[in-house]
């Protein structure tokens, strides 16, 4: 597995006795100002839609690896265990079970060939799956089911009863692993959502706060101030969007506890759903540090008006 885990709206930009004039002013600094925020729209409607996007291809990976071991899964059922008192006196060394599962095998091991293919067929057939050209068929079947049921298929060469039931078990197990995950994408992507509905609506209450201050003409001064009240509002609203998305991450959807055999490769949930992709690590708080560093812009740009 790669998981190897209000204040008050104001509805106007400023007080209606100040604003008598729509005629746009074509002053370089209001100018500077509506192209700034021109620049700014869309900022959270992309990346955030992108997120979204991510989170939709990774369950989509996810659906599609549980059900190739669901498929593993009913074939190693199918097979009819061998029976023996005691394993093979010829035993195989753990460090050269690599080698020994990945050669062909010879007619009388057809029930270790039917799991290796099995498995070929199955989990490791499928499209989006990482497996780099060093990582053996043994070496990854190890990762996914455990290093003991790989030494056992290697030593023995057959599939035991126990060994059968081990491997059975392994596959709901990473069955059940992936159907919480397909749950955790799924409340990750509504969280993004709500996320971006309200960081679009802070962002377009910015951009026409500032695009309203273009048209004011007389008693700009008090109109500038207005318009600085309500930017810090929305500063105050991205602070408690910020606090609530902090809570998020500091209550990790999926932990995996740490084992001797995985603490070398326990990543936080962000990294493993988004480093590999073209959205940032952390999108919400990316987008939010934008808006915010947009929002200080702005606020120093109508400062001169406040005189």
């Amino acid at each position: 597995m790669r998981f190897r885990i209000p204040i008050a709206d104001q509805s106007v930009a400023c007080v209606d006795i100040w604003c008598s004039s729509a005629e746009l002013l074509t002053s370089p600094l209001v100018v500077g100002v509506i192209a700034s925020l021109g620049a700014m729209l869309l900022l959270v409607v992309g990346k955030l839609q992108t997120a979204i996007e991510t989170c939709q291809d990774e369950r989509e990976c996810i659906i599609t690896e549980q059900d190739a071991f669901r498929r593993f899964q009913t074939q190693i059922r199918q097979v009819e265990p061998v029976q023996f008192e005691s394993p093979d006196t010829t035993r195989t060394d753990v460090g050269d079970r690599t080698e020994v599962m990945d050669v062909p095998t010879s007619p009388g091991d057809a029930t270790l060939k039917y799991v290796l293919s099995a498995y070929e067929e199955t989990v490791r057939s499928v499209p989006h799956y990482s497996i780099g050209d060093e990582e053996s068929l043994a070496e990854n079947l190890a990762a996914e089911l455990g290093e003991d049921i790989v030494t056992s298929l290697a030593t023995n060469r057959v599939l035991t009863p126990a060994v059968q039931q081990a491997i059975v078990d392994r596959s709901q197990q990473a069955i059940d692993v992936r159907a919480e995950l397909i749950e955790v994408m799924t409340e990750e992507m509504d969280r993004l959502a709500n996320y971006q509905t309200k960081l679009t609506n802070i962002e377009t209450r910015q951009d026409n706060l500032c695009a309203h201050f273009g048209s004011v003409q007389t008693r700009r001064r008090e109109a500038a101030f207005d318009i600085w009240c309500a930017l810090q509002d929305l500063e105050t609203k991205l602070d408690r969007v910020a606090e609530q998305r902090q809570r998020d991450l500091h209550s990790p959807p999926v932990a995996e506890p740490p084992s001797e055999e995985t603490s070398d490769e326990q990543i936080e949930f962000c990294e493993y759903l988004y480093s590999d992709s073209d959205t940032p690590q952390y999108p919400v708080l990316s987008v939010i540090g934008e808006l915010g560093e947009a929002i200080q812009t702005d606020k120093e740009q109508i400062r001169p008006y406040l005189g």
